[in-house]
């Protein structure tokens, strides 16, 4: 079952930027577009992630699991 997720956008930012693992590149009410080395994540506000730049699924899975321990914390 999954769960249904609407996320602070404010608030992901502010944990994204205290991480200090994530580059912000553009930070909007609705979307955040970031950077992690040389992968590129868009973040929705419903929580979806589109991944890319990354070597393989297993890489992008890592990475979503990362933002989301730092967000969901």
């Amino acid at each position: 079952m999954q769960r249904r997720l609407i996320l602070n956008m404010n608030e992901v930012e502010t944990r994204l930027k205290l991480s200090k693992r994530h580059e912000i590149v553009l930070f909007t009410p609705h979307v955040i577009f970031l950077r992690i080395g040389v992968a590129e994540i868009t973040l929705s506000k419903d929580g979806r992630m589109l991944i890319k730049r990354v070597q393989s699924e297993a890489e992008a899975t890592r990475l979503a699991q990362d933002i989301l321990q730092v967000i969901l914390e």
